[in-house]
């Protein structure tokens, strides 16, 4: 009865796999796209670096505030010991009071509270140029998240028409298979009634072997390549849209505007960031100019006729006060001598950023130029390459039907179906050429526009 359950249950899972998986419709490239910026880990990283900058920026935002210090304490100690400086370092005191009258050492109490304020309300342009390295960071880091983006959704995009070369591979492989099976299943029956010689359905055999594992290969490419599409895409299994791979598009003259490719706008924000630090190194040099304001109030247990008292409540009832106000000016004068060289490691900084990205634009410009004449030659190849698979089809077929009337033997049928096999091969070939000059041309422009635009036709 426990087989009898096991067996049901597996059988019931089976079904169940079976109905999911073709219940799976074929995924487009947008959607792969989609489905790999929603689940792929790597992207929240670059959400939250662009969360952080911008919560650096409130801190700047914040630092313009006055800056207001509050303490308090109460002593215990002789009665020499008296409340010390206006405002005091933490957590210590000055020693300064009298002798008692009768001339014994007592002990006693003081308290001390204060309150300060600073507020540098003019630093001349020093905080808005500091808003201004904060925001030049948030643009920075969206820079660097959308080429992060781009580069994720390339990788993908290679994937994913890597996946349908395997799929176009295997498809000819199947093809190629079948053929030899039914071309082996004729002759083993013409063997059996003694009009072939059996050489030949060992011949077939031999080459039937050979062509199933040529499938078995190409299977296993496709697995590979559908596992890595999963994992980005965060499916247990991925089926494509395999319809537009071999319609191909004539290729178009662009003229290419590469400043708004990925990889230059991250060029772009970083020289902004480093021209926002200069700005904020030049205002260096100024002073700050800031309001001082502060209170305080003290009280002894040493009274002023001479007596005291020990109790801790004795000071609050002998408390004085006091307050003062002002305006400072703080400048660094050493900051004079090194501002200067600060300012030229900023410059340096700025020229290389700037002769990296010509190197760049150099690049892609190049990359362009280069994938679109391949692409122009490459068109031509693959319709050659398309009309010369037609042509062997055909052949094979018509001598297919010659070797079965006995005109032909099959060492010379073999020797066109080798023929037929280099032409798809080519075929594959060239296909394989044409999709990827068209990716790399898709890298220089630093859009998916063309890419999309020739897959919808």
């Amino acid at each position: 009865m426990t087989k009898k359950i096991i067996v049901f249950i597996a059988v019931l899972l089976l079904w169940n796999y079976q109905i999911g998986y073709t219940q799976s419709t074929p995924y487009s490239l947008e959607e792969v796209w989609e489905k790999t910026l929603n689940h792929y880990p790597s992207l929240t990283s670059g959400k939250k670096l662009i969360e952080v900058e911008k919560i650096k920026k409130s801190l700047v935002k914040k630092q313009f505030a006055p800056e207001i210090n509050v303490q308090m304490q109460q002593n215990y100690g002789v009665a020499q010991s008296s409340p010390g400086a206006f405002i005091p370092l933490p957590g210590a005191f000055t020693a300064a009071g009298v002798n008692s009258a009768s001339g014994n050492t007592l002990t006693g109490s003081s308290v001390f509270s204060s309150a300060t304020l600073q507020w540098n309300f003019l630093q001349f342009g020093r905080h808005q140029s500091k808003l201004d390295v904060a925001d030049a960071a948030i643009n920075l880091s969206k820079a660097h998240f959308n080429q992060q983006e781009w580069m994720l959704l390339y990788k993908v995009t290679g994937i994913y028409f890597a996946a349908l070369q395997s799929h176009a591979a295997l498809d000819i492989a199947r093809s190629e298979n079948k053929r030899l099976i039914e071309l082996y299943d004729l002759t083993r029956a013409q063997v059996d009634a003694g009009l072939k010689p059996g050489a030949d359905s060992l011949l077939l055999k031999s080459s039937l072997l050979q062509s199933k594992a040529r499938q078995h290969e190409q299977q296993a490419k496709l697995k590979e390549h559908l596992i890595q599409l999963a994992i980005f895409t965060g499916e247990e299994t991925i089926e494509i849209d395999q319809s537009f791979y071999t319609h191909f598009p004539e290729n178009k003259i662009l003229n290419p505007e590469l400043i708004n490719h990925p990889y230059i706008q991250t060029y772009n924000a970083r020289m902004n960031h480093a021209e926002a630090e200069l700005n904020l190194i030049k205002k260096e040099v100024y002073p700050s100019i800031g309001l001082l304001a502060g209170a305080g109030l003290r009280g002894s247990g040493l009274f002023p006729d001479g007596t005291i008292k020990n109790s801790l409540s004795a000071p609050w009832n002998n408390l004085a006060g006091s307050y003062l106000g002002g305006i400072g000016i703080t400048w660094n004068f050493s900051s004079l001598y090194q501002n200067k060289s600060k300012q030229q490691v900023a410059n340096k900084t700025l020229a290389s950023l700037e002769a990296e990205r010509e190197a760049v634009q150099l690049q892609l410009q190049s990359q362009y130029q280069s994938a679109h004449a391949a692409l122009t030659e490459q068109f031509q190849n693959l319709k050659a390459s398309e009309a010369a698979v037609k042509a062997s089809l055909e052949a094979y077929e018509l001598y297919e039907v010659r070797y079965q009337s006995g005109l032909i033997n099959l060492i010379e049928l073999l020797q066109l179906q080798k023929i037929l096999q280099d032409t798809e091969r080519n075929y594959l070939y060239a296909l394989h050429v044409y999709w990827t000059e068209l990716l790399n041309q898709t890298e220089s422009l630093g859009s998916f526009s063309f890419l999309l635009n020739a897959i919808k036709k």
